[in-house]
């Protein structure tokens, strides 16, 4: 009877990348749950299975930490909201309400990362705001590209500046999720339906 053959052990380069994702991983996790100031560098490392040793291996501090989350939950979801063209405008809209509802947004899920948690992140941390602000800056230029297309296809006033059209969309949304954050109860849908209404030609 033969024996199992031993699985390939990982190269150290593989070892430290796989321990590096898992410290993201439960990072993000933890911050969903708790929120940005819950969870400390210790349960996270707990929860990852490493030491604090581990840890600053791969990341200088917390705000570091923070900033490699960001960059992956950020980007994911950016992938998924602004990557397809399909809808143009409107679809785009759609698929933030559906992220909004579902949970996906995230500075959404109830007991996750707050918008005055983040704000203040950034307050505190140049290296998070700048990364923030270049979220900032990709969302803007994605929401002008599909401005453009809505007015080459006779949907979207011509008169209108794509550029400044995208920063107000995205200041509304930064803006109704501090007041939605606060308790206030907005019909989003209906919000939405009235912005792109006010787009649209006369």
């Amino acid at each position: 009877m033969s024996k199992p053959s031993k699985k390939p052990r990982k190269s150290r380069a593989q070892t430290k990348v796989d321990t590096r994702d898992a410290l993201l991983t439960t990072g993000m996790q933890l911050f969903a749950k708790h929120g940005l100031d819950g969870p400390s560098l210790d349960a996270i490392c707990e929860h990852a299975g490493f030491t604090r040793g581990a840890f600053y291996v791969h990341f200088r501090d917390r705000d570091e930490f923070l900033v490699a989350v960001m960059d992956r939950v950020g980007t994911q979801f950016l992938d998924r909201l602004l990557g397809p063209m399909e809808g143009g405008l409107p679809g785009l809209v759609q698929r933030f309400l559906e992220a909004s509802h579902t949970g996906e947004y995230p500075l959404m899920p109830a007991g996750g990362i707050r918008p005055y948690q983040l704000f203040d992140a950034c307050a505190r941390s140049p290296l998070l705001r700048e990364r923030y602000l270049s979220f900032v800056k990709i969302s803007v230029a994605r929401v002008a590209d599909l401005v453009r297309d809505g007015q080459a296809r006779g949907l979207i006033q011509k008169e209108l500046d794509p550029q400044k059209t995208a920063t107000i969309v995205l200041a509304s949304v930064v803006g109704a999720q501090a007041l939605v954050d606060l308790g206030s109860v907005l019909p989003l849908e209906e919000l939405a339906v009235e912005m792109l209404g006010m787009m649209q030609p006369r």
